[in-house]
């Protein structure tokens, strides 16, 4: 029981349940959001609106689990990889930080993007959540810009990231791709 217990949490060189949990779960959300996103602006006329509207109600739906994503990474830190040197060690931190941050931006350009158009956030036709914020174009435009910008430097760090851990699996031989897939093996504090 005591290592079930222990595996939902992490440690200081492994990932727990709860973080593996949170990232996939994350990452296919953002993934799906990207594309919806991209294809709203390659859709004709008509199907604009039902594209914009699937993607605000998929946004709608995850954001509270990106923003315990989001939360959850910054208060249990970074796992150390075994035999990383602490200068890459900082290096994927921060990478992993800008990610939050982008994603952050994102939490909060989305809606506010939506609510300065006039418009309340629509979670698919089951209940919308009306604005705190008045209807402005300069706003709406500078939340564009923000949410826009957040998704292409999103995507960088994420292909990074990705590089990263291919890079981990074909030429190193530690454990850091296994250990985004099941908790690793956690060492003795005894």
């Amino acid at each position: 029981m005591q290592q079930q217990e222990s595996n939902l949490l992490d440690d200081a060189s492994v990932y727990g349940w709860i973080s593996i949990l949170l990232h996939w779960v994350t990452a296919i959300a953002i993934i799906a959001l990207w594309f919806l996103g991209k294809s709203i602006f390659a859709s004709s006329t008509l199907e604009i609106d039902a594209q914009r509207s699937l993607h605000v109600s998929i946004a709608a739906s995850v954001w509270l689990i990106v923003l315990a994503r989001i939360i959850w990474r910054v208060r249990a830190g970074h796992p150390h990889v075994r035999g990383q040197t602490l200068f890459i060690h900082r290096i994927a931190k921060t990478a992993h930080y800008a990610m939050l941050i982008a994603l952050l931006l994102m939490l909060v350009s989305g809606p506010v993007m939506v609510w300065a158009g006039g418009y309340p956030v629509g979670v698919f036709s089951l209940f919308a959540i009306p604005g705190p914020v008045p209807e402005s174009e300069s706003l709406r435009d500078l939340a564009w810009f923000v949410h826009s910008n957040s998704a292409l430097l999103l995507l960088v760090l994420v292909m990074l990231h990705i590089g990263g851990a291919l890079k981990h699996l074909m030429f190193h031989s530690d454990d850091t791709f296994a250990r985004m897939i099941w908790p690793g093996k956690r060492e003795n504090k005894e």
